[in-house]
C-alpha cells in the first residue's frame, strides 16, 4: 500500500489538495455557466431569492456530503454507493445501483458535446453553427485523451485535474471580480439588481413547485460532491483527509457560485440572463472586450476538468462491481505497471462514447437529477441502517443524527415533486432499468450463467491489455488502509 509495499493493489497517490481537486472539479462543470438563467427563471426573476437559492443548494450539498464522510472514513473500500447499499441492503440492491450509475450517466456526453460546440465554434463564421459530425468528431476525440490519461496514470490524472480546477477557479474569479469591480464603480445596472433584489412584485404568482425548480437548477451545478468515496482506497491517510477535502470544497465552491452570481447580476439586467444561452459569454462581452475570448477557453477548462474527474471517479465502480463478483472479474483488474483499473476505464469510456455517436440526451438527462437523487436520498438511509445494524464499528468521523435526516427529507422531495407536478411516462424508464437490471442480477450472478467462451476472452483481454487480479483481502473492513 505504500511505496515499498509488495502487494498488487491500488497505490495511495490521492492527498488532501489533490482530494480537494477532484471533488471540486467534479462540482465545477458547465453548471455554473448554464444554471444561473435557470435558477432565476424559476424565481420569477428575482435577484436576492435566486442568491439565496445558491446558499441553499450548497447547504443541501453539504449535508449530503458529510454523510458520504462518515461512510467513507468508515468503510474500508472503494465504490462509492456500492460498498453502502452491499452492506445496508444486500448485493441485490447493490447491483441495481451500480448498473444504473453505468448506463443512466447521459451528463458525461452531453456534456462533452458542449465542450466540442464551444471548441468548434470559433473555427466557423459568426451565425454558423457547426455540422454535427465535427461536433461528434471533438467530444470523441476528447473522450480518448481522457481514457488514456486515466489508463496512464492515476498521479498524471491527477495532476491534470489539479491544472483544470486551478484554471477553472481563476476563470470564475475573473467573473466574480470584474462584476465587483463594476458595482463599486456605479455601474447603474448593479446597482438597480442589487436595490431591488427582493422587489416584492417578484415574489407574486411564486409557488412551491418554482423554489423546487429553482433547487433543482442549482443543485445541477453542485452535482458530484460524492464520487470521491469512489477511489477512498487511493487517498492518504483517509480517515483524516476525506472529510477535510470535501467540506472544504463544497465551502469553496459554494463561496465562489455566490460570487460569480454577484457578478452577473453586477454587469448584466435580469432580462439579459433570461434570454442568454451563453450566460459568460454575454458577461465576457461587456466587460472584457478583445480579452472575451478567456471565458469560453475557461468553459472549455471546466469541462474537461470534470469530465476527468469523472473518468478517474467513475472507473471505480465497475472496478469494486467486479472485484466482488458482480460484474466479469476482467472489469476487477489492474495494469501491472501503471496500478490502474484499465478494463473499468475503458468500459466506461466506451459507453459514454456510443451515448455520443447517438447523440440523443434529453430524456435521460431529463430523468437522471431524481434517479441520482434517489441513490442521494438511500445513501443517507444505508448510514441510518449501519449505524443500527452496526453500532459497535469504529467511526472516525460522524454526523449529528439530523444531517441525514434531512438529506433524506431534501432527497424524497426532489424524487417525488417532478412525479406530482409535471407527470410523464418518462419516469418509467428508470422503473423498466431497475426490474431488467434485477433479472440480470439473477440469472448472472445468483445463478452464476457463465457465456460460452467468457474463460478465453477474459485470458485474451488481460493478456492483451497487461492486468491482473489484485492482491485484495476482501470486504469493506480491511483495516490496512
Amino acid at each position: 500500500q505504500d511505496d515499498g509495499s509488495t502487494k498488487f493493489e491500488l497505490k495511495k497517490k490521492i492527498g488532501f489538495f489533490a482530494s480537494v481537486a477532484l471533488v471540486a472539479g467534479m462540482i465545477v462543470g458547465a453548471g455554473i455557466f448554464i444554471s444561473p438563467t435557470g435558477v432565476l427563471r424559476s424565481v420569477n426573476g428575482s435577484v436576492g431569492l435566486s442568491l439565496v437559492i445558491w446558499v441553499v443548494c450548497g447547504l443541501v450539498a453539504m449535508c449530503s456530503s458529510l454523510c458520504y464522510c462518515e461512510l467513507g472514513t468508515m468503510l474500508k473500500a472503494s465504490g462509492g454507493d456500492f460498498t453502502n447499499f452491499n452492506l445496508a441492503f444486500g448485493p441485490a440492491f447493490s447491483f441495481v445501483y451500480i448498473w444504473s450509475s453505468i448506463a443512466i450517466y447521459p451528463g458525461g456526453p452531453a456534456t462533452l458535446l458542449i465542450f466540442a460546440r464551444y471548441l468548434s465554434s470559433p473555427f466557423y463564421p459568426i451565425g454558423c453553427n457547426p455540422p454535427e459530425s465535427v461536433i461528434k468528431l471533438f467530444a470523441i476525440s476528447l473522450a480518448f485523451v481522457l481514457i488514456y490519461v486515466n489508463c496512464r496514470s492515476v498521479t498524471g490524472s491527477v495532476y491534470f485535474q489539479l491544472t483544470c480546477t486551478a484554471a477553472k477557479f481563476l476563470a470564475m474569479l475573473v467573473i466574480a471580480t470584474g462584476g465587483i469591480v463594476v458595482a463599486i464603480q456605479g455601474n447603474p445596472v448593479a446597482t438597480h439588481n442589487f436595490q431591488h433584489a427582493f422587489d416584492s412584485s417578484d415574489f407574486e404568482g411564486l409557488t412551491v413547485p418554482d423554489i423546487g425548480r429553482a433547487c433543482y437548477q442549482g443543485l445541477f451545478a453542485y452535482n458530484g460532491w460524492h464520487f470521491i468515496n469512489s477511489v477512498t482506497e487511493e487517498i492518504s491517510n483517509v480517515q483524516r483527509t476525506l472529510p477535510r477535502a470535501s467540506i472544504v470544497s463544497v465551502v469553496l465552491v459554494m463561496t465562489v457560485y455566490l460570487l460569480v452570481n454577484i457578478g452577473y447580476f453586477s454587469v448584466l439586467t435580469v432580462e439579459e440572463m433570461l434570454s442568454s444561452k451563453a450566460l459568460a459569454v454575454v458577461f465576457a462581452n461587456k466587460i472584457l472586450g478583445s480579452f472575451a475570448w478567456i471565458i469560453p477557453v475557461s468553459v472549455c477548462i471546466s469541462i474537461v476538468g470534470s469530465q476527468n474527474g469523472g473518468y478517474l471517479l467513475r472507473a471505480r465502480l465497475p472496478f469494486v462491481a467486479a472485484r466482488d463478483g458482480n460484474l466479469p472479474k476482467i472489469f476487477g483488474m489492474i495494469h501491472v505497471d501503471h496500478y490502474t483499473p484499465v478494463p473499468a476505464n475503458l468500459l466506461n469510456g466506451g459507453i459514454i462514447i456510443f451515448l455520443i455517436i447517438l447523440g440523443d440526451f434529453d430524456a435521460l438527462i431529463y430523468i437522471q437529477g431524481s434517479v441520482f437523487w434517489s441513490f442521494y436520498g438511500l445513501s443517507a438511509v444505508s448510514l441510518l441502517v449501519l449505524r443500527h445494524k452496526m453500532p459497535n464499528l469504529h467511526r472516525p468521523y460522524k454526523v449529528p443524527i439530523f444531517v441525514p435526516i434531512l438529506t433524506v427529507v431534501f432527497s424524497l422531495y426532489f424524487v417525488i415533486a417532478p412525479l406530482v407536478h409535471d407527470p410523464s411516462p418518462i419516469y418509467l424508464f428508470p422503473v423498466c432499468f431497475y426490474i431488467t437490471s434485477l433479472i440480470i442480477y439473477y440469472v448472472f450472478v445468483v445463478k452464476k450463467l457463465e457465456l460460452p467462451g467468457s474463460d478465453v476472452a477474459t485470458k485474451f483481454i488481460q493478456k492483451l491489455l497487461k492486468v491482473a487480479e489484485t492482491d485484495w483481502e476482501g470486504g469493506p473492513f480491511n483495516d490496512k488502509r
